[in-house]
């Protein structure tokens, strides 16, 4: 496994609540080998809801960073990040 961290900003645990019941976040970060990834992360149900809504407004849908967990959490995501960071998938993230 390349050496890695996860960044989620200092006040997280102020609005992680809010996360969790948006089911969508995208100010997470994976730094991995000296390299910045942004990550997208999304529940099911929401990421539906955005591809629904942007497939009716633009036709399709694109994400970069796209990682899908069951609920929008800090374990969650810091447990999704770690397997990122030991599969080859980390070559099909966009660097920042």
């Amino acid at each position: 496994m390349s050496p890695f961290s996860f960044d989620l900003p200092a006040d997280f645990a102020d609005y992680e609540w809010e996360v969790e019941a948006k089911g969508w976040y995208s100010d997470a970060r994976i730094i991995v080998s000296g390299k910045r990834y942004r990550l997208n992360f999304y529940d099911p149900v929401r990421l539906g809801q955005e591809i629904e809504s942007e497939l009716q407004r633009e036709g399709s849908f694109f994400e970069p960073n796209l990682v899908i967990v069951q609920s929008v959490t800090r374990a969650n995501m810091e447990r999704a990040a770690v397997l990122l960071a030991q599969s080859s998938q980390l070559a099909c993230l966009v660097e920042e």
